[in-house]
């Protein structure tokens, strides 16, 4: 039996492309994303995605994936309004000075899906990450701890506003976290892609107390099998012209890309390295035209582009294939037996 994984990316608004994908895998797996993964990790919009699909209502869940995509395009331009014109010239010329957004959007989106529910309520485990500016370290806020440790058990509205301050685009959050006050910035600036943090939680605690197979007995390294979910990746390039006269203004305008693109096929080639073939899915699209690469762009122009590549790329090619055989490789018929304690 397998310990079936999964992670999702960072990404804004194009966090759409993993939900449309998600919505054809329960098509083809006939069965709810939960009944077929047994932990779920993500960073930013990733990180928002897998605690709203954990999030509890009784004994399932609160939201289905049709809910969640009805969040990016119904209140994407909550969170990142739309401006052109003057408006669009002097928030340019404000951004070199404060967040290109401020926060009020995101939790008014946050105050209407997320209300006081923690991460130990979570139907799955999950794993989320932040960067903490206090304590200069990576942080990952995970059920396995909540579970044994009360002020490790932080609400969902802290986590997903942590994961989610991404420099210059959203101010940074602050929140009390383990008896200490957190200020969290997103986790895409060390971990944009979770999936060698996902492997090395259950290569490390896969085998005593939180994490089992759904058959209640122990993880080997073997059994562990991951879908990668990417949020598209924006494929121009810099010229040799451009990266030898860039200052800071111009850098700055490109680094968030080009820092995601790196992280992610660095993380993607880890994974495929440390699982081999058949344990390990990867799923992401390529952006070719920058009219629809910007991460808080609201548009519903881009939104549809985003789908229609999603469609082209992956479930128009060979990859569909491949993907219905890496389904049936890891989906079971057993129920999900949920955790009960921790030791980690």
């Amino acid at each position: 039996m397998t310990y079936n994984i999964l992670t999702i990316d960072g990404g804004g608004l194009r966090g759409i492309v993993p939900v449309r994908i998600l919505q054809e895998v329960q098509k083809m797996t006939g069965r709810n994303i939960l009944d077929t993964f047994d932990m779920l990790a993500g960073t930013s919009t990733g990180g928002l995605i897998v605690s709203c699909l954990t999030l509890k209502n009784g004994s399932g869940p609160k939201y289905t994936l049709d809910d969640i995509a009805n969040i990016y395009i119904k209140q994407g331009k909550v969170i990142f309004p739309i401006r052109s014109g003057i408006s669009k010239f002097f928030h340019r010329a404000t951004n070199l000075f404060s967040p290109a957004y401020n926060a009020d959007g995101i939790e008014k989106v946050l105050k209407e899906y997320v209300k006081e529910e923690t991460i130990k309520e979570s139907l799955r485990p999950i794993m989320v990450s932040t960067y903490d500016l206090n304590g200069n370290k990576p942080v990952f806020f995970k059920s396995s701890e909540a579970v044994g440790d009360p002020t490790a058990n932080a609400r969902i509205h802290d986590i997903c506003r942590a994961t989610s301050a991404a420099p210059t685009y959203l101010p940074a959050y602050t929140f009390t976290y383990k008896n200490a006050r957190l200020t969290g910035i997103d986790g895409g600036v060390y971990v944009n892609n979770p999936t060698m943090a996902s492997i090395a939680e259950i290569s490390r605690y896969g085998n005593q107390g939180f994490y089992k197979k759904r058959d209640g007995t122990d993880i080997a390294f073997n059994d562990i099998r991951v879908l990668s979910l990417g949020t598209g990746s924006y494929c121009g390039t810099i010229t040799e012209k451009e990266a030898v006269r860039w200052g800071e203004l111009q850098w700055i305008q490109e680094i968030t890309d080009i820092m995601m693109r790196g992280v992610n096929q660095t993380t993607d080639y880890e994974s495929r390295e440390m699982l081999g073939t058949g344990n390990y899915m990867r799923l992401n699209i390529n952006i070719a035209n920058e009219e629809y690469s910007d991460m808080t762009d609201a548009r519903e122009s881009t939104r549809q582009y985003l789908e229609e590549q999603v469609q082209k790329q992956i479930f128009d090619t060979d990859q569909k294939q491949t993907l219905q055989k890496f389904l049936d490789s890891i989906v079971h018929k057993e129920p999900h037996r949920a955790p009960e304690l921790v030791v980690n």
